[in-house]
Order: C-alpha cells, then structure tokens, then sequence
C-alpha cells in the first residue's frame, strides 16, 4: 500500500489529460490568483508521455471502464441546468469519459462524450470521432503515438489556461469543472482500488513512477482560495471537501489505506448524490 496516495493521484492526473475547454459565458474581467497560478502547474509534455507509457499497469491491476458507475448513466442531463450545475457535472463528465478513454472502447467514449456535450457550449467542445478515438487508443501503446498525445494534450491544457485568464465567470465555470472531475476520479478509483486489493491484483500499480502530479490538488486549492470551485457561495463548503479528499488520499504526505478509501467512496458519493436530486 506505499504507493497507494500516488496511484490515485496519478489517476487524477491522467483524467485531466482528456479535458477540453469549458467556457462560461460572460465576460467578467476581474483578474485573480488562480490564473496566474495556472499556466506554472500545468504539466509539460515528459511528464504527459510517462503518464501515457503507464497506463498499461493499471490494466494489468485490473482497472476497467464501469459504466454502471458513469453519472450519465444516473442522470440524463438536458443541458438547461443553470450554471453551477451544469460546471461541476460535466466535471464528473469528462472524469467518466477520461476512464473509458483509457480503459474502454470508442463506443464508450462516444457515449460519455455526447454527455459532456450537453453540458458544456458546443462551440468550446471538440467533440473526437470514432476512428481518432480507437486510433488514440492504439497508439498509447508505441512511443510515437504517445509523444503526439502529449503534444495535442499539452496544447489543449494551454488553451484552457488562455481562455479563462482575467475572466473570473469563466474562472468558477472551469473551477466546478474540476472540482467535479477531482470528486468523479477519486470515487471511480478509489472503487477500482478496493477492487484491486480485494483480487489480489495491486501489485503492478508498483511499477508505476510519478513526479509532480500532485500540481493538480494544489491547482484546486488555488481556485477555492479565490472562491472559484463553481458558485462562490457553494465554494468555501466545496474547498473543505478537496481538503479532506486530499488528506485522505495522501497529498500531504499521509499513507492512505483502504479505511481511507472507503471514506472517499463515501465523501465522494455524498457529493454526487447532491446532484441528482
């Protein structure tokens, strides 16, 4: 279990990879911390391929696309939500999609992206086709297919960090955003990690190396500081929440263990439970 923290977190990483723009609309202008603490926390392009070369391992430990445990599959969003909603549930969105990316097939990314697509305006989505998606897929797998990821993923990151700076409604759009998929990732995961430990099967997640993946807990804290995880008044509550999932996931040097992610299955599906009333 020493590598457990840096297994989940390295899975929160690896979602992330598959983000597209989310875009609120407006145009409030006022700067604020947390963009200017964007751009230095994104990951560069070695860090993207050695995520990349890894996912292999957490096949091998078992780690499959669910879609039982999809929110799409709970919820059928019309996408007339109002704003907060629709921010932090496309988060779990993209999280969902992020796994069967990773770990399903086409058909399950398509399924999971034409649900993030009534969330997020259609202008801003870039919605990838059947044979890119199966092609990305296989390409994980040599050397070349990973660096070009890298370099689309590595663009896509930038576009984000660019589009939203200065704008602070943009800013808490993009901040539900994540705080959705920060949640979504945990609870997937910490469900395929008792999974895993249940079969036996944790012991590739060993093998896996990580190095500042952590950046994405600390990019979450410098938007609830600025009170930018979705709705301000939703915000504050919504820190202490990324706080406790941290502590319990070991982002402060805490080894977490199985107790630890039984709680995050249970935080995490507290939050997920507010959304589908």
């Amino acid at each position: 279990m020493s590598r457990l923290a840096f297994v989940l977190i390295s899975m929160l990483a690896l979602g992330m990879l598959m983000a597209q723009p989310a875009r609120a609309a407006g145009s409030d202008a006022a700067p604020n911390a947390s963009a200017t603490r964007l751009h230095p926390l994104l990951l560069d392009s070695a860090e993207l391929e050695g995520a990349f070369a890894e996912i292999q391992h957490y096949r091998e430990a078992g780690f499959i696309y669910q879609p039982e445990l999809s929110f799409s599959a709970k919820v059928a969003a019309s996408g007339k939500e109002d704003w907060d909603w629709r921010a932090v549930v496309s988060g779990f969105a993209d999280a969902d999609r992020a796994f069967a990316f990773f770990f399903g097939s086409p058909e399950d990314v398509l399924r999971e992206q034409k649900a993030l697509a009534r969330l997020v305006p259609t202008e801003e989505l870039k919605p990838l086709s059947r044979k890119k998606i199966a092609s990305l897929q296989k390409d994980l797998k040599t050397e070349r297919g990973r660096r070009e990821l890298a370099r689309i993923t590595r663009g896509t990151m930038e576009d984000i960090a660019g589009k939203i700076s200065g704008n602070r409604e943009a800013m808490r759009f993009l901040g539900g955003h994540m705080y959705g998929a920060f949640v979504e990732r945990l609870y997937v995961t910490a469900i395929m990690v008792l999974a895993a430990s249940e079969e036996g099967t944790l012991a590739p997640l060993e093998k896996i190396r990580i190095g500042t993946i952590s950046n994405i807990y600390d990019l979450l804290a410098a938007f609830g500081k600025d009170n930018c995880l979705g709705s301000s008044a939703k915000s504050p509550q919504r820190l202490k929440i990324v706080h406790k999932l941290g502590k319990l996931v070991g982002t402060d040097k805490h080894r977490p263990t199985l107790a630890d992610m039984r709680k995050v299955v249970e935080i995490c599906q507290d939050v997920r439970d507010d959304f589908m009333e």
